[in-house]
């Protein structure tokens, strides 16, 4: 069994905003698989099940709000019975997640296996409520460039702008592709295909600008 869970945000009020990419990835691969969300209260969560190729897939929206995401996801895992890592040596893990990180550009993803939580409070509490083990892969979704300071927090909470729509849904596109293919290899193979994806839209040189 492997686990796909998306961070965000439950509630039309922060549907669009930059810190439901994760729950939006999630939803757009749903849509792709033909798979419906389902509400679980004891769980906390919207949840689909799926086959992607071999493996027992299912995708995950915690219900908690953010920063609360650890509550679900630890009782998917314990529900399905998911230990993290598939056999002991593998480098495939049966958990990822997908949230946003405000130090990546727009345009930008990154697979990354294990660490720390990087200040995303979704991964922090996920970290925390798994007793403090990292050893879970990640799907980190670029929002940036980072406001820092006092500003962060309103900036993840806010929409992305009309002329950014465009390059949200392609890379939403790229990393539906992206978990399909963890899916069926691992997050070093993943990482090493897509984390050099930049749709970043390209700044003009000053001297083009004269």
């Amino acid at each position: 069994m492997k686990v796909v869970v998306g961070l965000g945000n439950p509630g039309a009020r922060y549907e669009m905003t930059r810190h439901n990419v994760g729950f939006r990835l999630v939803e757009k691969l749903a849509a792709q698989l033909g798979a419906d969300f389902r509400n679980s209260g004891s769980l906390q969560c919207d949840w689909a099940r799926v086959k992607v190729g071999n493996a027992d897939v299912v995708l995950v929206k915690p219900l908690t709000y953010m920063n609360l995401s650890g509550q679900s996801v630890q009782k998917v895992l314990h529900w399905y019975k998911v230990d993290l890592k598939a056999q002991p040596g593998d480098h495939s893990c049966n958990l990822i997640v997908a949230h946003d990180d405000v130090s990546l550009n727009l345009g930008r993803l990154r697979f990354q296996k294990a660490g720390g939580a990087g200040g995303q409070h979704g991964v922090e509490s996920i970290i925390e409520c798994l007793s403090g083990n990292k050893q879970f892969d990640r799907l980190k979704l670029g929002v940036g460039p980072d406001p820092g300071g006092a500003t962060r927090g309103d900036y993840v909470l806010s929409n992305f702008p009309p002329e950014q729509q465009k390059i949200v849904d392609e890379i939403l596109l790229h990393g539906c592709e992206g978990i399909k293919h963890w899916l069926k290899t691992d997050i070093d193979k993943s990482a090493n295909r897509f984390n050099a994806l930049d749709l970043c839209p390209v700044e003009p040189k000053i001297d083009e600008l004269k």
